[in-house]
């Protein structure tokens, strides 16, 4: 519990629920530093909201000179996780993390390879037999040491002032029924069930043709996760992971940036369609496993 965080207090919180499939049994998602990130808002250059990369690291650079991506304007990339996995160059965009105005919150991707080399056996074994991590396979253990200290920083969502009001990157989604200021004190605890649901749920965007008002307390959500052939907003929640990580299989898999103003509009989504389509890049990826 929190200092200052009463027992009272706590039970106001709408608690994100457990998982009701076989993901329950996953670790805890902890974070070195704060699992929620703020940050002030960007009244020099724009927000730039990218969606899963997937090792596509071509592709996500080409993407970046179509929006005219410039942290000399005061540009901000923010990304919503899972940077790696199932395409050729996962390795390399870990350069990107440590570039200055670059920002990532923790996929399932991410925290399936934290998992792994913090000494879970089955999670590596899964992750690299199923879920494209074999890649890591040829990592020297101080590449190693590196990624396992960047991913254990990583949060587990970022909210940024805008001129519009609040947006949040989640990578998965924030709980229905669960406002954002309830999963942000959760998240803050290192609750499971809130760590697992930011990360790995999907319970929204496959229930998307019932009602759903939206995440009551923010202007807007972003999450990738859940690859889709086109760009999905239900309310204020916006999902844009274009399935890069299934370029052999999907004729459209893309990346797609949302780029947010100064003056906090939403201004056109910049797509870029997968450029490297390399189908030993992406064994495993068609198990019934694959996540």
């Amino acid at each position: 519990m929190q200092e200052g965080t009463t027992q009272r207090e706590r039970s106001k919180r709408p608690r994100p629920a457990p998982l009701d499939w076989d993901l329950i049994d996953l670790r805890t998602p902890r974070v070195d530093g704060p699992a929620v990130l703020s940050l002030g808002r960007n009244r020099r250059g724009r927000d730039l909201v990218v969606g899963d990369i997937h090792g596509q690291r071509e592709t996500f650079e080409h993407l970046l000179e179509k929006v005219g991506f410039s942290p000399d304007d005061g540009d901000r990339l923010l990304l919503v996780g899972d940077l790696i996995d199932r395409g050729p160059d996962s390795a390399s965009m870990f350069e990107w993390l440590r570039r200055e105005g670059v920002i990532c919150v923790r996929g399932n991707h991410e925290q399936m390879m934290l998992d792994a080399l913090e000494g879970d056996r089955m999670a590596r074994e899964v992750w690299i037999e199923v879920n494209g991590g074999e890649w890591s396979e040829q990592l020297t253990t101080k590449e190693c040491d590196a990624w396992r200290e960047r991913l254990r920083k990583m949060p587990l969502a970022v909210e940024v002032e805008g001129g519009q009001g609040t947006f949040v990157l989640v990578h998965a989604e924030i709980p229905i029924e669960t406002p954002w200021w309830a999963l942000k004190a959760w998240l803050a605890e290192a609750d499971h069930c809130a760590g697992v649901r930011a990360i790995w749920a999907r319970d929204r965007i496959n229930q998307r043709s019932q009602p759903d008002h939206g995440v009551p307390d923010v202007w807007r959500t972003f999450h990738g996760h859940t690859p889709l052939k086109q760009l999905v907003q239900i309310a204020n929640m916006r999902w844009i992971d274009l399935a890069a990580a299934y370029a052999h299989r999907i004729e459209s898999a893309s990346i797609a940036c949302i780029p947010i103003g100064p003056d906090g509009s939403e201004r056109d989504p910049v797509v870029a369609k997968v450029l490297d389509v390399d189908p030993k890049q992406f064994l495993g990826s068609n198990s019934r496993q694959a996540r």
